[in-house]
Parts: C-alpha cells; sequence; structure tokens
C-alpha cells in the first residue's frame, strides 16, 4: 500500500472516531508502529491532526487566535523558503509589484537576486528587510498598524490602494477551504482584497499545512487568482485547490 492511501485511510478514520490509536491503526493497516508513528508526525506537520500518547487526534478547523509575526516566522521555515524563492523568480523587473504581509513573503527578501524591482508593501518588517537594497525601490503603504503581523491596515491604505494599479500582486493566507481564502483579521482582508482586485497578475500564497483550513475573514474567492505552495502538497490537496484555480509550486 502506497503512502498516500495508507495516511488517507488514517484521516477518514479520524473522521469518524475524532481519536485513533496507534495499534488500531496497525492493525487495520498491517504495517509496523514505527510506519504509523511515521505517517502520524507527517500528517501533524501538516496539520492535519494532532499527535496524542499513543495515537492522535482531530484538529479542529477553526483558529482559536490570531498568531503573532515571532510565533509564526520560524513554523514551516523550510516550506516558507521554498515558495518565497518561487515568487523571487516570477517578480518582474520594472513593474509595480504588492508584495503583502506575512512571513513566507517577508522570506522573498532572500531571492531577489539583482533584479531592479519596484515594490509597494503593507509590511514594516518586510519594509525593513527591503528598505536598504540598491536594486529595491520600496514604497511603504500607511495606514494603521497591528503590532501583531506588522501590517498597516485602516481607511488611509484603502484610500491609497484604492487608486493605484499592480502588474503583480502577492498575498499570504491563513487558511484555504473550499476555494475559499481566509485571514483573522477583517481589516487585514478588506484591503487584501482591493490590493487583489487592483492587480492584472493575482497570487494567493501559503504552505501546505494551510490547506483544508479556515480562520476567522473570508477575504478572497481562489479562482480569481493563482495559488503559490510547497513542493510537499498532497495529491488530494492539488486536487481540491485545482478545482478552483493553477497551482504554482
Amino acid at each position: 500500500m502506497l503512502k498516500e492511501e495508507r495516511q488517507k485511510i488514517i484521516l477518514d478514520k479520524l473522521k469518524e472516531n475524532n481519536i485513533i490509536q496507534v495499534s488500531q491503526m496497525t492493525d487495520l493497516l498491517d504495517v509496523t508502529d514505527m510506519t504509523i508513528r511515521r505517517d502520524l508526525k507527517e500528517l501533524e506537520d501538516r496539520n492535519l491532526l494532532v499527535r496524542i500518547h499513543g495515537g492522535a487526534s482531530k484538529i479542529e478547523k477553526a483558529r482559536p487566535r490570531e498568531f503573532s509575526n515571532e510565533e509564526k516566522r520560524l513554523k514551516n521555515r523550510e516550506l516558507k523558503l521554498e515558495i518565497a524563492k518561487k515568487i523571487g523568480e516570477l517578480l518582474l523587473p520594472e513593474q509595480n509589484i504588492y508584495l503583502g504581509a506575512g512571513t513566507t513573503i517577508e522570506y522573498v527578501s532572500e531571492f531577489l537576486g539583482d533584479k531592479n524591482l519596484n515594490i509597494f508593501t503593507n509590511s514594516l518588517y518586510l519594509f525593513r528587510k527591503l528598505v536598504f537594497l540598491d536594486n529595491v525601490n520600496i514604497k511603504l503603504i500607511g495606514g494603521e498598524f497591528r503590532k501583531v503581523t506588522g501590517a498597516f491596515v485602516g481607511a488611509l491604505s484603502l484610500d491609497l490602494v484604492s487608486k493605484m494599479r499592480f502588474n503583480q500582486a502577492f498575498i499570504g493566507v491563513n487558511g484555504i477551504n473550499k476555494g475559499k481564502a481566509y485571514t483573522y483579521s477583517p481589516e487585514e482582508g478588506i484591503l487584501q482584497k482591493m490590493i487583489l482586485d487592483n492587480s492584472f497578475d493575482r497570487y494567493l500564497v501559503a504552505d501546505s499545512s494551510k490547506l483544508g483550513y479556515e480562520d476567522l475573514y473570508h477575504f478572497y474567492n481562489i479562482e480569481d487568482a493563482r495559488f503559490i505552495t510547497d513542493s510537499k502538497i498532497s495529491p488530494e490537496q492539488s486536487s481540491e485547490i485545482e478545482k478552483y484555480t493553477e497551482i504554482i509550486r
């Protein structure tokens, strides 16, 4: 039996019972407990379950709170770096580019090469990484500052963005489920929607651990953008996303 098939059965059993035991799955799948434990670790890394003593439990779809920039930065770092490298390759020289707030997009600062770039952002943390690069013309969109994410939002941000048009926009998301993109903050979500709507090439960005999850605020339908993720996306996740849009991975 392929690993993907085995892990699908594990997740199906979790849907039925909320909790599964390693011993139960070894008997069902006729594999060693080491194999099951390895599967559970991989599924937990993708935020599809939570390991507990002797097994695993189902996790809630909704996120209970907004995590800070510091908390997010090192979570799934290798996946974020992989995605950031892809974004760096897509950036068009001498065009108007919007890079949104979020730790994945912050890592793009490491993959700009020597392209001459014209970048707009509402992220103070990204601005700090780019402001001293000679090949980057960086413009910060101001407004009300949200310290938890390092993003500027609110009426001033919306007024500025409403008058702008971008060649490319890259916006990070907290979750994607059933064709809808989610964030925690309605203020950030409203601004993100306007940025995407005012852009020619639209990209939503998330590592594969965020697929199948929802957060507080649905701000965009993924069918209206392309989706950038990492190589760890599962066949099941790919099939679900591809019902709505193209995947860049």
